[in-house]
């Protein structure tokens, strides 16, 4: 089998690639293989102006010459080489290398682990009051004069 890549174009019942029509594979009468073709091409979701891949032979229906096509398939995508827009590599030349920033404690956070399958989430205790100090905390003690004791 043969791969043809090419625009397609369809017109009232009638589907070509590279100017050759397309011809359903199997069917005997020659405008019926044109409409098949047109609408196993259509129902494949091409329209006229889609780049498409006909797999098929070069073939003859009746006294009509074409594609007789088996499939068609959207060609493959070539993903281009990235370039940069010229104002960006204006801006490049012009900032001078930067330091990278320190890392944010919010970026420090350890990632998230997985839940495990079936469990339930932690309840929280209710929300006590507020301290005024902390366990941890030392006592703020007044500042002593000339380091001497009272009688």
């Amino acid at each position: 089998m043969s791969r043809f890549t090419g625009i397609l174009q369809v017109s009232q019942n009638q589907s070509r690639v590279n100017g050759n029509i397309l011809l359903m594979s199997g069917v005997q009468d020659p405008s019926q293989a044109m409409s098949s073709a047109t609408s196993f091409v259509q129902g494949k979701g091409f329209h006229s102006g889609y780049k498409i891949v006909v797999i098929g032979e070069l073939g003859q229906v009746g006294s009509i010459s074409g594609i007789i096509m088996t499939n068609a398939v959207a060609p493959p995508v070539t993903a281009p080489a990235p370039t940069p827009a010229p104002a960006a590599m204006a801006m490049a030349a012009e900032v001078p290398s930067v330091k990278a920033a320190s890392v944010s404690r919010a970026e420090r956070k350890k990632p998230a682990t997985k839940k495990k399958k079936g469990a339930q989430p932690k309840k929280r205790a209710a929300a006590k009051k507020a301290k005024t100090r902390t366990k941890r905390s030392p006592k703020i003690k007044p500042a002593r004069k000339n380091n001497k004791r009272r009688k």
